[in-house]
């Protein structure tokens, strides 16, 4: 349908413009010193849903660009002839490598296994473990601020400080309502960095001795309450628990696999081609 559509409205856009110039080029739309622009090139550039008067808009102003692109790339073309030449083999090494990737893809869309089993993850963090050094302070535990005048609940003094199971729910509640932002979790870790970004802590504490010490504190500053509880912390430097690493894992073996799949179908095709005699090598002794 938007094949039949395109060709109506671009025949309708050649009968209202086209000159008798352009008529000599067969389904030509438009041309730039030989370089012609054709019917066929403009079909696929056309969006669905156009009405009539937009899609001639469309048509007009496509046109227009493309002549004014090839103006430009010919004057290149004449201006820089050894630099061009030079570009041509980058963008035809380019080509083939867009080209490779794409049936790569293909060939790997419906043959690359995605499931990773939660062994196959503790095997490779067991057999690399030296490759998982902790490069900053990672915490689990509970971080907000509050607009201070706004503050009613006592308890938050309290619950923030989770000592008692119901603690984490109510300070959960309490913070969802209130909070201008804050993060609880005691049991994903987060590097301490993303904390500071959002509480002005730089220089008020030292803060390997805070982390290591699972420091809790609260304070105002320019009107705003902040409080801070860490449950549990790891060094720079130290070991990566598994459990901070695992989308990292994920991602490794994956990897692994997409170019165990690339390089077999490397080796297969070329395999192939040798066989069928399609590879020949000339003065080779």
């Amino acid at each position: 349908m938007k094949f039949i559509t395109a060709i109506f409205i671009i025949g309708l856009f050649l009968l209202t413009s086209c000159t008798e110039k352009t008529r000599k080029v067969k389904n030509g739309l438009a041309s730039v010193n030989n370089v012609h622009l054709y019917q066929n090139q403009l079909e696929k550039e056309i969006p669905t849903g156009l009405t009539k008067e937009d899609s001639l808009e469309f048509i007009e102003q496509y046109i227009q660009n493309w002549a004014k692109e090839q103006v430009l790339v010919q004057k290149a073309e004449e201006v820089l002839p050894a630099e061009n030449r030079a570009l041509d083999d980058q963008l035809e090494k380019y080509r083939k490598s867009l080209l490779i990737y794409a049936f790569e893809q293909a060939f790997l869309e419906n043959r690359l296994d995605t499931t990773i089993s939660q062994e196959e993850i503790e095997e490779y963090y067991n057999n690399n473990i030296k490759d998982f050094v902790l490069k900053g302070f990672i915490i689990k535990g509970y971080y907000a601020s509050f607009k201070a005048d706004s503050l009613e609940s006592k308890d938050l003094d309290q619950w923030y400080k989770l000592k008692e199971a119901e603690d984490y729910v109510n300070l959960n509640s309490f913070s969802q309502i209130n909070a201008l932002n804050y993060h609880l979790d005691t049991t994903d870790w987060i590097y301490f960095d993303k904390v500071l970004e959002k509480l002005p802590l730089e220089g008020s504490i030292h803060k390997s001795s805070f982390i290591k010490h699972k420091g809790k504190i609260k304070f105002e500053d320019n009107g705003i309450a902040y409080y801070l509880n860490i449950v549990d912390s790891k060094l720079a430097d130290e070991i990566s628990p598994l459990s901070f690493e695992i989308d990292k894992i994920k991602a490794i073996i994956i990897n692994k696999r997409t170019q165990k799949i690339r390089r077999d179908l490397s080796i297969d095709l070329y395999d192939d081609a040798l066989k069928a005699k399609k590879v020949i090598f000339y003065n080779k002794k």
